[in-house]
């Protein structure tokens, strides 16, 4: 693992040279996870094998919106149709299958994004904890700037039952500076899905100068309302 200079590590997955990082705008907000070891900030997105994503099965969708079915988390949504795929990865024992990020931008000479879109799978039978531990990690291990953790609002949950959860959770790191975001939600849909729990995250960079780089307020209901099972 190589430090990125803004308390947060990075995994060290195979790169295409071809492909520049993105960096989120946010002081630290968590992109993938591998290894059981909590990345950020820096995304490579030029490995892209483990998105196994199709963009033709949902009928749903208006032309202009991406729709996304993947066959390996058991989950399909929808997102704008700007956002790139940028591969996938793990959060400690949940396996996120892919990962697709909103429209980059150039903010100091680095490539940067708005928000990130996840989706993934555990065998389990507990959706709520499935979705409270993904989102625990993001919000803990991503927003944790030279030391000084952030400050976390109380989980909401939208809606709970046997089949599944929605919830979200506010953030405030304690670092910005031009290019980034004052806050941030973390937010997560979890499906039971047969023997195990398929889990969508949605982690959304709010406010800031280039907030007009990712989703509006009405476009992040929509994505987190495509959310199902494929």
């Amino acid at each position: 693992m190589s430090y990125t200079g803004l308390g947060v590590y990075q995994q060290q997955p195979p790169k295409r040279p071809s492909r520049a990082p993105l960096w989120i705008a946010l002081a630290a907000v968590v992109v993938l996870v591998g290894g059981g070891v909590t990345t950020a900030v820096l995304l490579n997105s030029g490995d892209d094998r483990a998105a196994p994503t199709t963009t033709s099965t949902s009928t749903s969708a208006e032309p202009d919106w991406r729709p996304v079915d993947d066959s390996q988390s058991g989950l399909a949504y929808e997102l704008p149709p700007t956002w790139e795929s940028s591969g996938g990865g793990a959060s400690g024992r949940i396996r996120l299958t892919t990962s697709y990020v909103s429209r980059p931008f150039q903010c100091q000479g680095r490539s940067m994004i708005q928000a990130q879109a996840m989706a993934g799978s555990v065998v389990d039978d507990d959706p709520e904890q499935v979705a409270t531990e993904l989102v625990d990690r993001i919000v803990a291990g991503g927003y944790t700037v030279a030391g000084a953790p952030p400050a976390i609002g109380e989980p909401r949950v939208e809606s709970s039952d046997d089949e599944g959860v929605r919830l979200s959770v506010e953030v405030t790191p304690k670092s910005a500076n031009a290019c980034y975001a004052p806050k941030a939600t973390v937010s997560a849909v979890a499906l039971r899905n047969g023997p195990k729990v398929s889990v969508f995250v949605l982690n959304v960079a709010e406010g800031g100068p280039h907030v007009a780089e990712g989703p509006s307020e009405d476009d992040v209901k929509r994505i987190l309302g495509s959310v199902r099972l494929s």
